[in-house]
């Protein structure tokens, strides 16, 4: 027994706690005749319910130490997230109105989902009750984490997020995040059935929003609606970033796996812990077709949410300075109407030494040079930082340079993707326009099932009808590849 440990633990209760797991979820302390006594949550349901029993934590809190003795039983319930776990745990708490979470159901200021009682309703944080119309879930223990929960809820479903219905679609409509109810009245159906969905989650369904997601996924597939099977696809990847990073919100520095973040606060002298780091790309061929890319990484991992595309406007002919500089003030802009969503504390440039120079002129130009900035050159890997006029060179083992390396390769490999997608769409279009009786819906079809124009070539009959819907496209589509070389 850890000698840190009570020792007047009975030996049926100290293996079951034991036997607890580390991973996140809802902890349920039970007395006598299986009473719930208190209901919690953790992000490691082991080292926080066994943080309990130590004898320095039952000296600060008499409230502790009597539910200590009172402990014969600890079930848990994991669960994929925190965010999970702070759902679930107060929807438990609700059920069960456990003796020593009152504090919890009477206290006023702690936060609750708030969703409101309009035509076309909306989700947002509260911490009171005036409105009697709406329907509110909680009362939640993490502001901070329940912010974070509603913002995945309002990116995974195209609902409504303007505060006032505005006379033209806003920015959500055209990424595909709001329906556009303020110019298309005739999606409230679609609008409601999403809240359906909502409001059955945060009832406290054993789901977790991955588990959602994945069956929403699997039965796009299964009607052949791939656009909406990649759509929750992407979204599924967009939170496991969540899944896969423990962070202590208090001290950050003392999470685990951050060792790159802070070697570069450190090494840059950066007056804040870079948390949220963007990386801009170019990608071009003679300069057709121009596009940038942005990258963004949240405590070292991928937020594939905040991943950006963008087709260069003003620039003609190859100029990679002018054409990162129109991806990042545009990005900028953003942040300042309010369409974007965070504020970078780094923002990394794919280049040398004039790449980084010319973001540095946006960046004053537009009043964002608080801002920290670094480039990475492919060649030696050497790293451009505006206070210092030589390169710096980290060695390869450094945290750092790993990080940076590993961002900026995913920053160069979605601005390749993003413009080869763009080369192929015009051959595909060219193609497909030629065959008699293919419209935009049947050849939006095609492209998403296929991976590549041989691929529909190859394919046979049956399949293509199945795409298709009809069995003489099919026969004509099969026809046209075969008189042909494509």
């Amino acid at each position: 027994m850890n000698p840190r440990m009570s020792t007047k633990i009975p030996k049926s209760l100290q293996d079951n706690l034991n036997q607890l797991p580390v991973t996140s979820g809802v902890y349920l302390m039970k007395g006598n005749d299986r009473e719930i006594l208190y209901i919690g949550k953790a992000l490691s349901l082991r080292k926080r319910v066994l943080s309990y029993f130590r004898a320095e934590i039952q000296g600060r809190s008499p409230k502790i130490s009597v539910l200590v003795t009172k402990i014969k039983k600890v079930d848990v319930i994991e669960t994929p997230t925190e965010a999970d776990a702070l759902l679930l745990e107060a929807a438990l708490i609700k059920k069960y109105k456990p003796k020593y979470n009152t504090e919890l159901r009477d206290d006023k200021s702690f936060p609750l989902i708030k969703i409101t009682d309009e035509r076309f309703p909306r989700i947002h944080l509260t911490r009171n009750k005036t409105d009697k119309r709406a329907v509110y879930y909680g009362p939640y223990t993490d502001g901070k984490l329940l912010r974070e929960v509603i913002r995945l809820i309002n990116n995974l479903f195209p609902i409504r997020k303007c505060t006032t219905l505005p006379k033209t679609a806003c920015l959500y409509y055209h990424i595909g995040q709001c329906l556009a109810p303020c110019i298309k009245p005739e999606v409230k159906s679609e609008h409601d059935r999403h809240f359906k969905e909502i409001k059955n989650f945060l009832r406290g369904g054993k789901k977790s929003l991955i588990d959602y997601l994945t069956d929403r996924m699997h039965d796009a597939r299964k009607s052949y609606q791939f656009e909406d099977a990649q759509f929750f696809k992407d979204q599924i990847e967009a939170l496991g970033w969540i899944r896969k990073k423990r962070f202590d919100t208090k001290r950050p520095e003392a999470s685990i796996g951050l060792s790159g973040t802070m070697e570069l606060k450190k090494t840059f002298h950066l007056a804040r812990l870079p948390e949220r780091i963007v990386c801009f790309d170019v990608s071009n061929i003679q300069g057709d077709k121009a596009v940038a890319s942005r990258v963004s990484f949240h405590r070292e991992l991928e937020n594939k949410m905040e991943y950006r595309r963008y087709k260069i406007k003003s620039v003609n002919g190859i100029n990679d300075y002018a054409m990162i500089q129109e991806a990042l003030r545009r990005m900028l802009i953003g942040i300042r109407e309010g369409r974007e969503e965070s504020m970078p504390d780094l923002i990394l440039i794919d280049g040398g030494k004039g790449h980084l120079n010319a973001a540095k002129e946006i960046l004053k130009q537009e009043s964002f040079d608080d801002i920290a900035l670094l480039s990475i050159a492919k060649q030696f890997e050497f790293l451009f930082t505006p206070a210092k006029p030589d390169p710096i060179v980290l060695p390869p083992e450094s945290p750092a340079r790993r990080l940076l390396q590993r961002i900026r390769d995913e920053a160069h490999r979605f601005a390749i993707a993003y413009h080869r997608s763009l080369k192929g769409k015009d051959i595909t279009k060219s193609v497909l326009d030629e065959i008699t009786g293919i419209g935009d819906k049947r050849k939006r079809l095609l492209l998403k099932h296929f991976d590549s124009i041989e691929a529909m070539k190859r394919a046979p009959v049956s399949e293509l009808a199945k795409i298709t819907g009809s069995e003489v496209l099919a026969e004509q589509i099969n026809r046209f590849f075969k008189s042909r070389s494509v």
